[in-house]
C-alpha cells in the first residue's frame, strides 16, 4: 500500500499540533506499529504528557524542536531522530517563531486515548 500523508485523515489527540494518521491499525494490515506526520505552527508545543504502553520514535523532517523528556530538553533540526521511551514524560515544541515543525511520529502500539496521561 502506497500512502502520501497529505491524503490522510487528521485527528486532534489532545498533544498538539495537527496529527495526520498515514498507516495505522485501521487502513494498513498492521497490529503494533503506526506511522503519523504531525504538524506545528511556529512556536506551538504539546502538552506535557506520559504513555503508559505506547513508545514513540520522533523524526524530524523540516524545521526545528526543542523536546523535554523527564526534564531535559534537547534541541532537534532537520533530520534528527529521538526515542520516546514508555513512561517518560514528554512534550515537543516547535523552536521556530516562523516556520512550521514537521516531523514523523512512529508508535508501538497503536495511540490510544485512554493511553495518554496528561501531566499539566
Amino acid at each position: 500500500m502506497i500512502v502520501n500523508w497529505r491524503d490522510k485523515r487528521i485527528i486532534e489527540d489532545g498533544c498538539g499540533g495537527v496529527v495526520y494518521k498515514i498507516l495505522d491499525i485501521d487502513n494498513s494490515g498492521l497490529k503494533n506499529v503506526e506511522l503519523a506526520m504531525c504538524v506545528f505552527a511556529p512556536k506551538e508545543k504539546a502538552v506535557l504528557h506520559y504513555h503508559k504502553k505506547m513508545e514513540e520514535i520522533y523524526f524530524i523532517v523540516d524545521g526545528e524542536a526543542e523536546i523535554e523528556l523527564d526534564n531535559r530538553r534537547y534541541e532537534l533540526k532537520n533530520e534528527d531522530s529521538i526515542a520516546v521511551p514508555i513512561g517518560v514524560k514528554h512534550r515537543i515544541c516547535n523552536a521556530s517563531s516562523r516556520n512550521p515543525l514537521r516531523f514523523l511520529s512512529i508508535n508501538s502500539p497503536s495511540w490510544q486515548e485512554d493511553d495518554m496521561i496528561i501531566v499539566e
